[in-house]
């Protein structure tokens, strides 16, 4: 393609009325676990339905599961001699860890295709962790990373029933807790403290950029970490979640695997997520493609980048002109059905 061409361009849209849900694993079963996106929740444990005060979260974990989230991150700390999650300071709620694993275990025993993946911020010790799982019967359910090996398809995961992936970042595990993944060994971050929009940065935080697994925090907190719903709703709206994912994956070359959230529910997660998972492993991994167009069929938005992006025009069927950008757009499909 000529760069210096302005590029013209005429688009076929499948509408869908359809609420937005996020894919299964079942879905991508033949994505590689290190090459999907998965919708996660910060503090995942710290809900309003829970009765936490000052929440992240407004559902409980068995209904963030229900909803399409994959990945929960928890805080471990130890009260009483029992492993116990909270945000802090327990007096604004705490339930024992035993609490949330009943709830895993019953989304997996449910959902028999699905993989959840636990990112513990944890403070107590990888053998209390291990007896938890145990007396949750969630034990065989463990995976264990081959360091030999690259991360294995979902459906490899899903056909050997090793469909709970655990990291935390204590790293005290014993060579027989090799399920027990250091986060840092495999993960690089973005930071995570941001009291506004303009505190987002596409800067690593903790972890090698190197690792094969990116967590893209994308959250809004006060200083001590509580969350803020309406600040949440901004965040988590297009086009400034996916417009953000889009910045920091040009400047990365990195696909954000763990996309993590306050108050899922609200603004488009699903719909970024379900982007990320749409996009070939191709258009991720080579950003010389001239112009990119995804996804197809659209049913909430389409985004259209590329770096020989210069000028487009884009007309509809009767050869009207309804867009004209000389950037990367991500286009609001209910507001191009009213147009068409």
């Amino acid at each position: 393609m000529n760069k210096s061409l302005i590029t013209t361009i005429i688009l076929f849209f499948t509408f869908s009325y359809s609420y937005s849900q996020c894919f299964s694993c079942y879905d991508l079963k033949e994505n590689r676990y290190d090459k999907t996106a998965f919708l996660t929740t910060h503090n995942s444990f710290n809900c309003e339905e829970g009765d936490f005060q000052m929440p992240n979260q407004t559902y409980s974990i068995s209904n963030q599961l229900n909803d399409g989230v994959r990945a929960l991150m928890i805080d471990v700390y130890e009260k009483n001699g029992i492993p116990t999650v909270y945000h802090g300071f327990s007096i604004l709620g705490s339930v024992p860890l035993s609490s949330n694993l009943a709830e895993i275990k019953s989304f997996l025993e449910n959902n028999t295709t699905e993989i959840v993946t636990i990112i513990f911020e944890c403070n107590v010790s990888a053998d209390m962790i291990e007896q938890a799982f145990i007396d949750a019967d969630l034990y065989d359910y463990l995976f264990e990373k081959n360091e030999l090996m690259p991360w294995p398809t979902l459906e490899e995961m899903i056909n050997t029933n090793k469909r709970l992936v655990v990291f935390s970042d204590m790293d005290d595990a014993s060579e027989m807790q090799k399920w027990y993944h250091y986060a840092w060994d495999y993960s690089v971050e973005t930071h995570f403290t941001v009291n506004g929009t303009d505190d987002f940065s596409c800067d690593y935080n903790r972890g090698d950029p190197e690792n094969d697994l990116f967590i893209f925090n994308h959250f809004i907190t006060s200083s001590v970490g509580t969350g803020n719903i309406e600040q949440a709703t901004i965040a988590n709206s297009n086009p400034f979640f996916i417009s953000r994912i889009f910045e920091c994956m040009d400047n990365n070359e990195k696909l954000p695997n763990f996309i993590t959230v306050d108050f899922y529910e609200t603004g488009n997660c699903c719909d970024v997520v379900n982007t990320l998972n749409s996009m070939y492993v191709e258009i991720l991994e080579n950003n010389n493609s001239d112009i990119q167009i995804f996804p197809q069929p659209a049913k909430n938005q389409i985004i259209i980048r590329g770096s020989a992006l210069k000028d487009l025009s884009l007309y509809n069927m009767n050869g009207k002109l309804i867009l004209y950008t000389n950037t990367n757009s991500v286009l609001n499909v209910k507001k191009m059905r009213e147009i068409f």
